[in-house]
Formats: structure tokens, sequence, C-alpha cells
């Protein structure tokens, strides 16, 4: 009794009619709007995926179809689909992902497009990544891309997971995944009837349906063995006993092909004719419907109506039986001309190692060809896996070398470290001295990448070598360099300064050309090293040099990095406006060339220039933009992090400021970048001391000293170290004072610069104060004062002159202390600055100036307001409603000494001293109401 196969077609959807109905409304978005993309349909095997997909196609729309088995050529399913449309596509190396992109893009504006991918838990790593790019639509493009796959068969890290997971998030609300369940025992029974047709009892029906557990393709199966036998008594026990059963009641020609077919999974008709397989037993399984002419092949290609027809005979296969065919199917592939990857994998499960091998590092090596790096990484591991254990040599070593080439493209930086670790080991051990080199070089950059500095350092300085010993001077220098900037962006000048003449000395024993890219690298480095070891003549010089050649006759990249070494030079040098100049004529340029994480870098370092010199909001636009760039580096990102937030800790933005600040912290010190370690460390303690948290702020200053102290960073710990000895000073803290004047007096020795001797003099102004040496301390805060009038510090300035009003009022010029103080009023107004205004306002009630009348009542109490943290005006709130402290602590889930603590502060800040004149002052000035 044969099987009616109309019925069969019919009733494989039964219960579906939710999910065709769905799919259905994705097709005619398709074809009305072109609103297309990616979408994924998983049921375990059997479900009826790929039936359910060709269910709703119209002849309306091109169908192009690709299966996930072409495992082991990478992009498989997507050339397959390809291949009766676009063969040159299908051929192409190199960029391929963008080929291939291009190519169904292509197709698709020309007609409405379908690419059904089936069995996507088979797939190449390369056809799921892209996939991905898919999972956004692209608008006005009528190509739907629907890929089907087993949801039992996927690991916990299987990559169809991850593709899942991107569709979710890219589905904008739009549900684009269709899961097959099984059906339930009413439709199950309908299915077996419409098979069965008159001979369906109910104890068969009842007992396949329990047998088949829902599943479309094992009920079909169970019921058909029963339809084909005549024997209603005969239920098999399980899908494998029916298709034995089946297959056993073919000819013996038909037989053997099946099981050559069920090793192979699918194969070219040629090739299982040359692997010995009789056309008549392939015609005989065509004919009985257990096998089929694969969509997309041309006709060339054969596979089981279901891939669990060709599991379930393998399965039943005795060992060496198995390897023997696998055997032979890789022989007749090689024959034929088979992918290395395909042949490779029948070449393992024959368990022949040395010809697995080598076929799966060519099959490596093809993947990389077409940028298929992840597929080529598991590619290799497989094939080191076969390795001999007591095999080394060259051969390994090349492996393992194009492992960890692989790895690290595809960012498993810690696989790439062990690959090129046992290369580097086995060229020392060879006296491979350009080999280790090459290795050492390449793991200098991943040992950055996971921000293993010392390893890293250590590289470079083995590649330098190893490069000098071969004859190779050019290449040592290229590392030295390498090596001298980081060191020199981590704050060791001196070990970066003997980099570089070391490099000189292999530039010169070269004999390069003064054009070519190292020395001018070599150039434009030591003269921003120069510059920071305070010979700024000679430093500014050399970097200007620098930037000549890389203009006259350099790559774009190379004067895109010139432009910064010499920018970065002018404003270690605090020669601000030529440096604003040169940030600004940087960004320009790497704009209007299409250089855009460059030009990324260069906004994010224009914004420390335009902190310092006061504009404030010129930084804050400039920071923002780089943020809201999602394609921006990450040192731009966390550069510009670092300098918003430091500039809201100034404002008196602590929440938004502290969360900039912690991350960009966090990178700065991962990433050994001082100078940015030193702002973060500086906003988070400015955070912590609005906040009254000064204990925090107290160890956050000492370690900052200390690290300054320790390394040799002599820009952006200026303005640190000076605000810290304030802080210090007005907490009687002498020895931590006496810290920051050390540091503030080795780098205005260093550098001569007049910011730093300005802050220096700051330091010994705090120190001369805190002795009661008042008119010492306005000698000092003067002399301060007069320097950074030369060099146009507003922010520096301002707070300079508060701390001089404070010393002047003290030595008795209380005419001068409050000129002092309103500057310093005004210059904070206009950064908006309302910690520093406040304080100004604060020093004029101590010394008993009417604010109102020096400053206005609304700029008054607009002070006051900013003044005042949010916790301290919570307790100030408390405090007018009449609450105790001990109250207020309970109130506020806080200890009775952090309240006493608050209350003092907003005393303080108030100009009062007691609890009911700040209240009445707090009320006068609408603090309470503006808070509340």
């Amino acid at each position: 009794m044969k099987r009616p196969a109309e019925n069969s077609e019919a009733g494989r959807l039964l219960g579906r009619g939710r999910e065709q109905e769905r799919l259905r409304e994705a097709l005619a978005g398709l074809l009305r709007g072109g609103h297309g993309g990616l979408w994924l349909v998983e049921g375990e095997a059997g479900a009826g995926k790929t039936t359910l997909v060709e269910s709703v196609l119209s002849s309306e729309l091109r169908v192009m179809r690709g299966c996930g088995s072409h495992r082991g050529i990478p992009y498989g399913p997507l050339r397959s689909a390809l291949d009766s449309h676009c063969p040159a596509a299908e051929c192409a190396e190199g960029d391929v992902p963008t080929v291939l992109r291009e190519a169904f893009e292509h197709l698709a504006r020309e007609r409405p497009t379908v690419v059904l991918l089936d069995d996507l838990q088979w797939a190449d790593g390369a056809t799921l990544t892209l996939l991905g790019g898919w999972a956004v639509p692209s608008p006005g493009l009528p190509l739907l891309v629907i890929g089907a796959f087993r949801s039992d068969e996927l690991p916990r890290r299987h990559p169809v997971r991850d593709l899942r997971s991107q569709l979710r998030q890219a589905a904008d609300g739009r549900e684009r995944h269709v899961r097959l369940r099984p059906l339930d025992p009413a439709a199950s029974a309908l299915l077996v009837r419409r098979v069965l047709g008159d001979v369906a009892t109910e104890d068969i029906v009842d007992t396949v349906v329990r047998r088949a557990r829902g599943v479309p393709f094992y009920l079909e199966e169970l019921a058909s063995a029963v339809a084909e036998t005549g024997d209603a008594a005969a239920v098999p026990e399980s899908v494998t006993d029916a298709v034995l059963q089946r297959v056993a009641r073919l000819p013996e020609a038909a037989q053997a092909a099946a099981q050559v077919i069920a090793v192979s999974r699918s194969a070219r008709f040629d090739v299982l004719v040359t692997a010995g397989v009789q056309e008549a037993g392939i015609e005989e399984l065509l004919d009985a419907g257990v096998l089929m002419q694969r969509p997309g092949s041309g006709g060339g290609e054969a596979a089981f109506r279901h891939a669990l027809m060709g599991e379930a005979l393998y399965a039943t296969l005795p060992w060496a039986r198995r390897r023997r065919l696998h055997a032979a199917l890789a022989r007749a592939m090689e024959v034929r001309g088979e992918a290395p990857g395909l042949v490779a994998g029948h070449w393992e499960k024959a368990h022949e190692p040395t010809r697995a091998g080598p076929l799966l590092l060519e099959a490596a090596e093809a993947a990389c060809r077409v940028h298929a790096y992840r597929d080529a990484m598991d590619t290799i591991k497989r094939a080191l896996a076969l390795w001999p254990a007591d095999a080394e040599g060259r051969a390994r070593s090349r492996a393992l070398e194009l492992l960890g080439e692989c790895a690290a493209r595809c960012g498993e930086t810690g696989e790439a470290v062990r690959a090129w670790e046992q290369v580097a080991a086995a060229c020392r051990v060879a006296g491979d001295h350009a080999g280790h080199a090459r290795i050492a070089r390449c793991l200098a950059g991943v040992y950055e990448l996971a921000d293993d500095w010392p390893r890293a350092l250590a590289a470079r300085y083995v590649a330098a070598e190893k490069y000098a010993r071969t004859g190779r001077p050019a290449e040592a220098a290229a590392e030295r360099l390498a090596a001298a900037s980081h060191l020199h962006a981590a704050g060791d000048l001196t070990g970066a300064m003997r980099l570089v003449r070391d490099a000189w000395r292999d530039i010169d024993a070269a004999q390069i050309d003064p054009t070519a890219e190292v020395r001018i690298r070599a150039l434009g480095t030591e003269g921003l090293i120069r510059t920071k070891l305070g010979e700024g003549a000679l430093g500014i010089e050399l970097s200007r040099q620098a930037l000549d050649l890389a203009l006259g006759s350099g790559p774009d990249a190379l004067a895109a990095d010139i432009y910064y070494l010499y920018a970065d030079a002018l404003e270690q040098r605090t020669s601000y406006p030529a440096a604003l100049d040169a940030w600004t004529d940087a960004l320009s340029f790497c704009r209007t060339r299409g250089m855009d994480a460059d030009a990324h870098v260069c906004l994010a370092c224009l914004t420390p220039a335009l902190r310092h010199t006061g504009q404030w909001d010129r930084a804050l636009h400039a920071g923002q933009e780089v943020l809201a760039q999602q394609d921006a580096p990450d040192v731009a990102r966390m550069v510009a992090a670092g300098e918003v937030g430091l500039i809201l800790a100034n404002r008196g933005t602590t929440e938004t400021a502290r969360r900039h600040l912690a991350r960009a912290a966090a990178y700065a010190q991962a990433h050994e970048l001082f100078g940015l370690e030193i702002d973060t460390g500086w906003g988070l303690a400015r955070t912590d001391a609005l906040d009254g948290d000064d204990d925090s702020a107290t160890i956050r200053l000492r370690e900052l000293t200390a690290r300054c102290l320790a390394r040799e960073e002599n820009h952006y710990s200026v303005a640190a170290l000076r605000w810290a000895a304030t802080y210090f000073a007005r907490r009687d803290l002498r020895d931590d004072l006496g810290a920051c004047t050390d540091a503030l007096a080795r780098i205005a020795a260093a550098t001569g610069t007049a910011e730093a001797t300005a802050a220096l003099a700051h330091a010994l102004a705090e120190a001369a104060l805190l002795e009661g040496d008042a008119p010492r301390a306005v000698d000092r805060f003067e002399r301060a004062l007069a320097l950074l009038d030369a060099v146009a510090l507003p922010p520096e300035t301002a707070e300079t002159q508060v701390r001089a009003g404070t010393a002047l009022s003290r030595a008795g010029d209380r005419t001068k202390a409050v000129e002092r103080l309103v500057g310093a009023y005004h210059t904070a107004r206009t950064l908006r600055a309302g910690p520093l205004a406040s304080a100004a306002t604060r020093e004029l009630r101590e010394i008993g100036e009417d604010v109102r009348r020096r400053l206005g009542s609304r700029a008054a109490r607009r002070t006051d307001m900013i003044g005042l943290t949010r916790r301290e005006s919570e307790v100030l709130r408390l405090v007018a409603a009449g609450l105790t402290n001990s109250e207020i602590a309970s109130r506020l889930f806080l200890s009775t000494r952090t309240v006493d603590m608050h209350v003092r502060n907003l005393l303080a800040k108030l100009g009062c001293h007691t609890r009911t004149e700040a209240v009445r002052r707090a009320e006068d000035l609408a603090v309470l109401t503006t808070r509340s």
C-alpha cells in the first residue's frame, strides 16, 4: 500500500495555521513595500520547518535555497544558494562577505527574493555572521532571508543562539521568529488518519501518536510503515525502525547506495559514482521517495528526503563499515576536486589523521582568504588535535602561528596568546631569530589588547632585539618606538627617551631615507618626550619638523599621528592658543580625508585644552559629540568621558560627573594612561568632597599624590596637585600638603612652565597660611596669580584668587581681599562653576562683607543654592521642620555622626553659627523653596 503524496503534504501542515499566517504577512510586506530582513524558524528535528516555509512561497518571488550541511566550505550555504543565479559571486575570494551580500541584494532589486537556508545548526560561523547583517532590514530592499534550524541540537554556546539573540535585539518590537512546537494529540491523530486512510483503526492511531510525540515526520514515517506493509499490527517502535524497514524492502543496490549517502550526508552524483555507488541504486532511492535531488544543486546532488533518515541509517552502520565508507568517499572527493575541508572531514572519520591534517590546514588557509577567521580557527584546532604528540617541526609551528592570527582577528586574545607563545618557545629552541621577532611583535599586540602591559613591553623588547640581530634595524626601531609611546603615556619619560635613543641608533645603522615613516615617527616621538621632560623649545621644534615631513611625503595616517604628537607637545608646553590651533587643524585634516576614527581622537584631545583655558561649554559640546558616536575609538570616548566628568564635577553636578569619571578612570588604569588617570582621580575626589565624603576624597588625593611622585608626568598633574594642596591645607593635613609641594617642586624644576611654577607658589602659599604667616602667603599667592595671568587659565586663576582673598583678609588687606574674591566670583559665574562661586561668596561673608551689596541678591541666592549638596539640602529641610539630628538620622537612614557632619557643613556654607540662623538665612535666600 503506497502513501498518497498529496495527502501527506497537506497533512504535514496540520496545526500550523498561525505560523503560516505570520510568514504570509512577512511575504506580503516583502511584495508590497520591500520590507525584508531576516526571519528564523526553529523546531526539533522533523517538526516540518522547511515544509512550513515552502508552503507559503509564491510564484511572484525568486526563491534561492541553501543548506547548512555544506560544512568545510566558508559561506557554503550562501554560495550554494547563489550557484545557479550568480556564479561569479559563488567563486569569489577576498572580501567575500561584501561580494555575497551585494550579489543577493542586486538580485533582490531585480525581483523580490526569498533566500531559504535550512539546517543552520550545521552552518559555518562565517555564514551566521553574515546573516546577522540582515537582522536589521534595509528599507526598500525586497530581500527576505529565512533560516531554519533544529532547536534540539544547539549547545549552550552555539553561534545560532547569538544570531537569534541579535535578531531579537534588532526586531524593534516586531517578532521575526517562528517556533514550531509538537502537534497536539488531535492534530497528530488527524495526520495519521490521512496517511493511513481506511486502515486507520483507533489502536493503530493511538500507538502511532504516542510513539511519535507530536513530531510530523515521525508521525508520517510510522504511519507510512503500516501503510506500505499493509500490516496493521506492525507499528514500528521508533522512526529509526521505520526508516530501516523501508530501506530493507529496497533492492540490494539501493541499500548499498543509501549507506554511502548516509555517510556522506549529501554528495554530488559524480562523487557517489566514483565512490562505487551504482546509478541503479540511486534511481531506486529516488523512485521510492527516500532520496531527492537537493534544491539549488542543479540536479547534481543527492540527499535524503529528510536528514533524519540518513542519521537513522548512519547510526546502525558498524564502526568498521563506517570507516571504509568514509575513506571511499574521501578518495572519491579528492578525485573530483571537492573542497579540502569536506574531504578532511571524511578522512577524520576514517581515522586517517595523517591524511586529514594537511587538508584541514589547507581548508583553514582558504577560509582565511575569504575572511572566515573563526571557521579557520576551529579548523586549525581540529588539525592540531590530530597532530602526533611527538611531532613538532615547522609545519606545526606554522599551524600554531596561523591559529594565533585567526584567533586575534576574532577577538579571541587568550587563544592567540596560547598559540603564539608555543611558537615563540619553538623559535627559541630552534634558534630562529627572525621567526621569534615576528611572533614577539604579534604577542605584544595581543598582550596590549588584554591590558597586560608588562608582558607587552617585554615582547616589544624581544622583537626589537631579534630584529636587530637578524639585520633588520628599521623593524627594530619601530618596536622600540612602539614601546616608548606606551612608556611616556604611562609616565616613564626617562625609559621612553632611552628607547628613542636606541631607535635612532637602529635608524642610523639602516641608513634610512629622511622621509621614511620610521624616521618621521622617531622625530615626532622624541619631540613630545623632550617637551614633557622640560626641553620645550627643542621638543616643539622636533615635533614641527616631523609634522612638516609627514605632511609633505607621508601617508595620511602617519600625518594624523604626527599631528597628535605636535599638538600634544604644544599643550605640554602650556602653549594653549597654539595647541588649540593645532588640535583644530588636526581635526580638520582628518575629517576632510574621511578618517573618522582619528577625527574622534582629535576632538576628544581638544577638550582638555578647552577646559584648561576656561572654554567649558565648548569642551562639553566636543566631549558629548564624541560620546554620541558609537563608532568612536574607546580611547577617544574615555578621554571625552573624563573631561566631561571633570567639568561637571567643577560645576557641582556630582552624580552625572561620577558616572563619567568612574568608567574613564577604570579605562585609564587598565590601559596605563597616566594623564587620564590623574584627571579622573582628581575629578572623583572633587565629587566626594562636594558630597561631603571627606574620607574618600582624602584617600583618593593621597593616592594621586603618591602616584605623581612616583611617575614622570609634568602636565596634567599640575592642576590636580594645586587643588589637592588647598584641600589638604584646609583640613590641616600638613604631611599631605608637603607631599603635594614636593611633587610640584619636581615638576616646576623639570619644566619651568609658568603653570607649574604658579602651582608650586600656590602650594607654598597654602603652607605659609597653615603656619599663620599670612604676609608670606599673600606674597606667594600674588606670585602665582601673576604667573597664571601670563598663560590665561581662568579656572586655576579663580581658585587661586579665592585662596589669595583669604590670605589677604588675614593679613589685614580687606580691600584687596574683596577685589580678589569678587574677581573669582565673576569668573566662576562665567564658567558656571557653582561650588567655586559659593566658596568665593562664603569667604566674602567670613570677612564681614555684605554679599548682596558686592554681588547682588540674585547672584548670592543662586550661589548658595548651588553650594549645598543634595544631602545637605535634605538635612536642611528637616532642620527647618524642627527635627533633631537623631531624628534626621533615623529619617534618612544615616548615622548621627554623618548628620552632625552635614549640619556643620551647611552652617559653614550659609555663614551661620546656629540652626535657627541657618533656617532663617535659607528662607531669606529661597534655598528651601528652590531645593524642594
